[in-house]
């Protein structure tokens, strides 16, 4: 271990471990095991296959990598339209100011029985929580090699567990702000038993040079469904790592929905395996870059049994000298006959500076399967804007319209009516802000 970054991490956690939730118990002897594999890893860089379009290393070279403060005092939201994007929807809601909970903030009056809710800074000493976190910690081992960071940083998070057969009756919204610069680093664990249904939201903002390291570990028990829906709009100073890793029973069904608008530097990792028969995974977003943006979404859908569903399809415009990454594979396992797993990402290029890396893989091992994958990458169509324009639409308008029918095919896969409202309204205005 040589390079800046890596050693700033392990000196941040050096001093700060003593304080870390968990000190002193089972937690602390993972977040010991963790940093010593970070420290013989290091930041994943370029030379790495799967980083080859983000180096994290050279990303977080000159990043502010010490603990962002405790926020105290009033809370000043950024005049964003997403800072109230889902606040006409009836939610739950559970508030994270710089990576810590923030309960005067929260509301989670009348959760639904059978339903569990708690910031995981608070609960690490209790055994039911010592359960579900050591169970994920033990289920949830794809990527590793940065996930460690996390596990040895971690300082708080939302812990949910919806017992059997119970449907949450509202969404709940993990609601992340980053107020003043620095790092957070943020562990979301997401139990739904046999047959259980939840809806969340997920919202990350901020007008601060930070560097937000979010971990998801979610499992799914037989016939449980998750709807997810995720918006990132953060200060393009600001830096984005963030890993969902999702386990499916049997008969299960995962509907995941990623919007990114903001953010100087992000990288989006979703990792789902499938571990029980019948299972469907729909892991979809769109992303709207300008600037200097650079957006890597990285997709790994294991079919590890038969007869399972996966769908991916990711679709964004790019202004500026702004770049976008799509790396994504399915892998079909010699067991798993009858799979069905479907991968595509679409860009469109509204500036000659703007760049797109496309890298969809299949790789199979059964011969009894559906699977397809593919990308296109391409710019306004001439003709479409002509053909607007000799009705009487004006030339920006024209360009406005064609942007967002290119994306609305992937905006109506956001698993929640109101939200997915909520999204176009979002991309609508983005397009007006960028003078596009």
């Amino acid at each position: 271990m040589s390079e800046k970054a890596t050693q700033k991490l392990v000196e941040t956690y050096r001093g700060a471990q003593s304080a870390l939730p968990g000190a002193g118990g089972w937690l602390a002897r993972r977040r010991e095991t963790a940093i010593d594999a970070f420290t013989q890893t290091g930041l994943p860089h370029r030379r790495l296959e799967e980083w080859k379009y983000t180096d994290l290393r050279q990303v977080l070279e000159k990043a502010i990598l010490v603990p962002a403060p405790a926020h105290d005092g009033a809370l000043v939201l950024p005049e964003l339209h997403s800072a109230t994007a889902f606040s006409a929807i009836d939610r739950y809601v559970l508030v994270f100011v710089n990576g810590v909970y923030q309960p005067g903030l929260s509301q989670l009056a009348h959760l639904s029985k059978g339903a569990e809710l708690c910031a995981l800074a608070e609960v690490l000493h209790e055994q039911w929580a010592k359960d579900i976190v050591e169970r994920r910690f033990d289920d949830a081992r794809q990527a590793e090699d940065i996930v460690d960071l996390n596990t040895a940083l971690m300082s708080d998070g939302a812990c949910l567990r919806i017992r059997k057969g119970v449907k949450l009756d509202k969404p709940l919204h993990l609601f992340f702000l980053g107020a003043d610069a620095g790092a957070s680093h943020t562990r979301n664990l997401i139990l739904l038993e046999n047959e259980a249904e939840a809806t969340i939201f997920e919202t990350h903002m901020g007008e601060v040079a930070s560097f937000a390291d979010i971990v998801t570990d979610v499992a799914l028990g037989e016939g449980a469904k998750l709807n997810h829906v995720k918006l990132q709009d953060e200060s393009s100073e600001a830096i984005h790592l963030s890993t969902m890793r999702t386990r499916l029973a049997a008969s299960s069904k995962l509907s995941s929905f990623t919007l990114t608008l903001g953010c100087g530097v992000s990288r989006g990792q979703n990792f789902v395996l499938f571990s029980g028969e019948g299972a469907e995974a729909n892991v979809d977003g769109a992303y709207a870059l300008k600037g200097k943006q650079h957006l890597d979404q990285f997709c790994v859908i294991d079919h590890a049994v038969p007869g399972c569903t996966s769908h991916t399809l990711f679709k964004g415009v790019l202004d500026g000298a702004s770049e976008g990454v799509f790396q994504g594979k399915v892998v079909v396992r010699p067991q798993a006959q009858k799979t069905d797993g479907r991968q595509m990402t679409h860009a469109l290029l509204l500036s000659r500076d703007a760049a797109m890396n496309a890298k969809p893989e299949l790789e199979i091992y059964a011969d009894d399967v559906q699977c397809a994958h593919g990308s296109t990458v391409g710019e306004l169509s001439k003709d479409a804007i002509f053909y607007l324009r000799s009705r009487g639409i004006p030339e920006a308008e024209a360009r406005r319209l064609l942007v967002l029918a290119f994306l609305d095919e992937t905006l109506e896969l956001a698993p929640h009516e109101d939200a997915r409202d909520a999204l176009k309204l979002l991309v609508s205005d983005w397009f007006s802000e960028a003078g596009l």
